[in-house]
C-alpha cells in the first residue's frame, strides 16, 4: 500500500511539472535559462593553425596544409586567410570551398603579466616626424603608457642626439625613451647593400636592415617589437602583444594574403641556387627552398621578435646569406624588386606566429590598388559597394602596365578595424600639409582629367562599412601642431 502511494504521488509531480512546462512554453517564457556551453568548449586554434599552414619547427615550412591546399584549388591557387577566419579542417575546408567565412576564435594570448612592452625604431634625424608619430600614437592609445619602453637605432650617438633634441619638447614627460648606437654593426651591413632592386634609394641603407639584428642588440630583452617609422599605432600593443603566446616562432608578423610573394622573386633563380653546389644548406636553409610564389606575403615593417629563438634559429645570419647571395653576378639577382623585404620573406617562411592582417594594415602609401586585391577583399566580404564611389581605373599615375588596370586611389577596406596602420609607399602623409580625419564625400562626377589625377595620389582608408577618410589624417592626428 505504501509502494502505490509513493507511485500515485510521483505521477502527480511529474503530471505537475509537465503542465507547467506546457503552460510557461505556450506562454513564450521559457521555463529554465538556455545551456551555456562556455565551460566546455575546446580552447581557441592558434592563428598560425588558423591560416591553414604547417608551421611547426620540424615541418615543411612555407608548405600549405591538406585544408589549405583544398581552399586554393577553390579559389583561383591564392593561399588566402580572411582576418579572423580560416580554413582549417575538413568542414572549414568545404566552407571555404564554397565562398563562405569561416570564424575562428581569436589567437591565444597568454596570461597579461604586467611585462613592459619594448618598441624598436631604426631611424634619423630627417625621420623625426614619422618617429614622433609612433610614439605619441602608442602612447595615446594603451591603457599603460608605463609599459612602453623606446628605444631608437641610429647610424651613430650624434646622430641619436640630433634626433632626441627634435623629439624632445613634443613628447610626454616621464617616458623611457634612450637611443642604441647603429654603427658597430655597419661593417657587416655594408656587405649587404648594393644591387637595383628598387628605385627607392633610401631603401639602400644600412638602417633599412635593423630589424634583422635585434636579437643582437637587445639579447638581455625577451622580445622586442619592431616599427617602421611610417606607421601609426591605432591599438592597444601592450594589451595584445607584451604577453602574446608565439607558439616558440621566433618572429610573429602579420600574414596578407590579398599578395602573393612571386611579385617579388625570379623563382626559377632561386630554385636553381637551392640546387646549386654553391648553396650550402643549413638549418637556417635547408637544400629545398620552402617558400612558394603563391605563399602570402608577410611584411617586415612590423615584426615581434623573440630575440632568444631568433639567434637559436639563426636567421639574421640566414638573412646575411641569402643577400650576399643576390647581389653575386655568378648567382644573382634572386629577387626583382625589394631590398631587405625579400630575404625576410624566405629566412621567416613558416617559422613566424601570424598576428592577423590587422595588425599591419598596409599600403596606405601607395596610390593603386591592383585587381588581385580587389578581387581577393570582395571574395572575403571586406570590399563595401561604397567604397567604389571613390576608385577609378588608373589614367595618369600608374605603375608600369598599370594603365587601366589597376585601381586608384588605393583604398584599404582594412582600415577601421586596424591596431596598426602602415603608409609603406611613396605618398608619405608628411610630404602633404595637415589633412582632416573627418569622414569625406564620394566625389561628384564625372570627374575632371585634373581632379582624378589629383585623387590618383590621395589615399584613402575606410573608417566604417559606408565611411571614407584621407588616410593621411590618420597620421596628423598624432603629430603635434608645434611639430609641423
Amino acid at each position: 500500500a505504501r509502494c502505490g502511494c509513493r507511485v500515485q504521488m510521483l505521477m502527480g509531480v511529474t503530471l505537475a511539472f509537465c503542465g507547467l512546462w506546457t503552460c510557461l512554453h505556450f506562454s513564450g517564457v521559457a521555463p529554465w535559462p538556455p545551456f551555456d556551453d562556455t565551460a566546455f568548449r575546446s580552447p581557441g586554434l592558434g592563428s598560425d593553425m588558423a591560416a591553414g599552414l604547417d608551421v611547426s619547427p620540424g615541418g615543411p615550412l612555407g608548405e600549405a596544409s591538406t585544408a589549405d591546399k583544398e581552399g586554393r584549388a577553390a579559389q583561383g591557387e591564392t593561399p588566402e586567410a580572411p582576418m579572423g577566419s580560416a580554413g582549417a579542417g575538413g568542414g572549414s575546408a568545404a566552407a571555404a570551398a564554397q565562398g563562405s567565412e569561416i570564424r575562428l576564435p581569436p589567437a591565444p594570448r597568454a596570461a597579461d603579466d604586467g611585462a613592459k612592452l619594448l618598441v624598436a625604431l631604426a631611424t634619423d634625424a630627417t625621420q623625426w616626424q614619422g618617429t614622433l608619430v609612433v610614439i605619441n600614437s602608442a602612447i595615446r592609445n594603451t591603457a599603460t603608457p608605463d609599459r612602453l619602453q623606446f628605444r631608437l637605432v641610429t647610424q651613430s650617438a650624434a646622430e641619436g642626439d640630433r634626433l632626441l633634441a627634435s623629439l624632445r619638447p613634443h613628447l610626454p614627460d616621464p617616458i623611457d625613451l634612450a637611443v642604441v648606437d647603429f654603427s658597430p654593426w655597419a661593417p657587416r651591413v655594408s656587405q649587404l647593400l648594393g644591387g637595383n632592386s628598387s628605385l627607392r634609394k633610401e631603401l639602400f641603407n644600412s638602417l633599412n636592415f635593423a630589424a634583422f639584428y635585434l636579437n643582437e642588440l637587445f639579447s638581455s630583452v625577451g622580445r622586442v617589437l619592431y616599427l617602421d617609422t611610417d606607421v601609426v599605432v591605432v591599438g592597444d600593443v601592450v594589451r595584445e602583444l607584451a604577453s602574446r603566446d608565439l607558439q616558440g616562432h621566433p618572429a610573429a608578423v602579420a600574414m596578407d594574403c590579398s599578395q602573393q610573394v612571386g611579385k617579388y622573386f625570379d623563382f626559377e633563380k632561386v630554385k636553381s641556387f637551392f640546387r646549386s653546389a654553391k648553396h650550402k644548406p643549413s638549418e637556417a636553409l635547408p637544400a629545398k627552398p620552402r617558400l612558394k610564389p603563391t605563399s602570402c606575403v608577410t611584411n617586415r615593417g612590423v615584426v615581434l621578435v623573440d630575440t632568444q629563438q631568433w639567434g637559436r634559429h639563426k636567421l639574421t645570419s640566414a638573412i646575411e646569406y641569402l643577400v650576399k647571395a643576390h647581389l653575386n653576378p655568378n648567382i644573382g639577382p634572386l629577387w626583382r624588386s625589394g631590398v631587405s623585404q625579400p630575404p625576410f620573406l624566405i629566412a621567416v617562411a613558416g617559422r613566424f606566429h601570424d598576428l592577423g592582417p590587422e595588425f599591419n594594415v598596409r599600403g596606405l602609401g601607395r596610390n593603386d590598388l591592383s585587381r588581385e586585391e580587389k578581387d581577393f577583399y570582395k571574395k572575403k566580404k571586406k570590399w563595401q559597394p561604397y567604397f567604389d564611389k571613390f576608385v577609378n581605373l588608373c589614367k595618369f599615375h600608374c605603375c608600369p602596365g598599370c594603365q587601366d588596370w589597376a585601381w586608384s586611389p588605393h583604398l584599404s577596406p582594412l582600415a577601421h578595424k586596424a591596431v596598426i596602420l602602415h603608409f609603406n609607399g611613396r605618398l608619405k602623409p608628411s610630404k602633404v600639409s595637415r589633412r582632416s580625419d573627418a569622414p569625406a564625400k564620394p566625389p561628384e562626377t564625372p570627374l575632371s582629367d585634373a581632379e582624378r589625377a589629383r585623387r590618383e595620389e590621395v589615399p584613402m582608408c575606410s573608417c566604417g562599412e559606408n565611411c571614407v577618410q584621407e588616410c593621411a589624417g590618420l597620421w596628423w592626428k598624432y603629430l603635434p601642431k608645434s611639430a609641423g
